[in-house]
């Protein structure tokens, strides 16, 4: 019994040690330009995930009217990069699909080009990833 609440001991110990570094390091690693910006478009995608889900279209609508107009005024599209403007261009037509779906009020439709929507993102954030370490 003993050792057993040593060991629970230890591991609510080492546990904390873990989180403060990591605390820690987050807290060191400065914020990128881009983050803010991100995070935005990271809002307005749950607003959407929200408005499918509780089939709420007009706030489908908005959100992706929204999400469609910052990929629009994006500091990206200043790199002129063709990796990035070719992704970029299939997310707006992934938006558009899903912003006509929501007009139309179809759920089926809806859903599948918010996973279009969503791969289209990952695979941009794949892409740049990938860039970057070719860069370094």
């Amino acid at each position: 019994m003993r050792k057993s609440v040593r060991l629970a001991g230890i591991l609510v110990a080492a546990a904390a040690i873990l989180v403060t570094v990591h605390g820690l390091a987050q807290a060191q690693r400065p914020e990128r330009p881009t983050q803010p910006f991100m995070r935005q478009k990271l809002i307005y995608a749950q607003g959407i995930l929200e408005g499918i889900t509780l089939e709420k279209y007009d706030l489908v609508v908005t959100n992706a009217t929204r999400l469609r107009d910052m990929s629009q005024t994006n500091a990206f599209l200043r790199l002129g990069n063709p990796g990035y403007m070719e992704r970029m261009t299939n997310f707006q037509h992934a938006v558009d699909r899903l912003k006509a779906a929501a007009t139309e009020q179809s759920l089926q439709r809806a859903e599948e080009a918010y996973s279009q929507v969503t791969a289209s993102c990952i695979e941009c954030h794949r892409f740049f990833r990938r860039d970057q370490v070719i860069r370094r």
